[in-house]
């Protein structure tokens, strides 16, 4: 009769540090859901696009929240005579439950990857929107387009853009007089020409560059007959934001005449 009591003290002992630590392991899940909600929370205010996936995670946090819910309830309901076979059932649904936390761990980390590529996608559209107004254009009406003449007789450094300041059309506003440069801001298929009248008695070329690299060139060589020569050159061009197109002389005499020298170009089509 004696040794009855420590015995039931003993395992009521043990049943007690087998319920803090069940409790401990509440503990745990109840943080690792409150985490789970922070994350959840955060993604229901990014962009309506994930809106289906953020109802999967919401449905899987209702099921984790069940769970938890059965687990509270076979501890309340524990028995000493089976409280072992309790605690291996509440083992199984501990995994169970960190596995479906770590699956919706890896779909936020997935989300927050797309939301990322969102918002760098959404900034680029903002720029060119931005690039666009500033240009005089729209998202429904891209038109790109110049034609510039030169004011005066032009000495010409060999190597160095003409400047043609007079300018006639520039919707976009991507050719500059100062320069004597076309900035491209769209990507997209341009046509280009430029033509110029020769002095007599000169010899010399004028080409058209694409970031240095020349595209097409044009040859005037008057002679001492008091004639002039009207060259000029055209090309088609693939640009991307950045590039740049102009003209310049590369060899001969650089003298141009102003009445008869222009450059202009076009968007033919636009690539967005």
């Amino acid at each position: 009769m004696f040794n009855v009591i420590p015995a039931l003290s003993d395992r009521v002992d043990s049943n007690q540090v087998t319920l803090i630590l069940h409790g401990e392991q509440l503990g745990v899940l109840e943080n690792s859901i409150a985490l789970l909600q922070e994350q959840v929370n955060f993604l229901e205010n990014t962009d309506t696009s994930i809106e289906e996936r953020l109802d999967d995670i919401e449905a899987a946090d209702i099921i984790i929240e069940q769970r938890l819910d059965e687990v509270e309830m076979a501890v309340n309901e524990t028995l000493p005579g089976d409280l072992v076979e309790q605690v291996k059932q509440l083992e199984n649904i501990t995994e169970t439950q960190q596995n479906d936390i770590n699956n919706l761990e890896g779909t936020v980390s997935a989300l927050d990857d797309k939301i990322n590529a969102l918002q760098n996608a959404d900034d680029s559209f903002e720029q060119r929107i931005s690039q666009l107004e500033d240009g005089g254009g729209s998202m429904n009406n891209m038109s790109i387009g110049f034609h510039a003449k030169l004011t005066d007789y032009t000495d010409i450094p060999s190597g160095t853009p003409i400047l043609y300041d007079n300018v006639m059309v520039n919707v976009g506003n991507r050719y500059s007089p100062e320069t004597g440069i076309f900035t491209a801001d769209i990507s997209g298929l341009y046509f280009f020409t430029q033509y110029w009248l020769s002095d007599y008695d000169h010899h010399q070329w004028l080409n058209m560059y694409k970031n240095g690299v020349e595209q097409c060139k044009s040859h005037g060589d008057g002679d001492s007959d008091d004639d002039n020569n009207a060259p000029s050159c055209s090309a088609a061009m693939m640009l991307h934001p950045g590039d740049e197109v102009y003209v310049s002389s590369s060899e001969g005499d650089p003298v141009v005449y102003s009445n008869g020298a222009g450059f202009a170009g076009i968007l033919i089509d636009a690539y967005v």
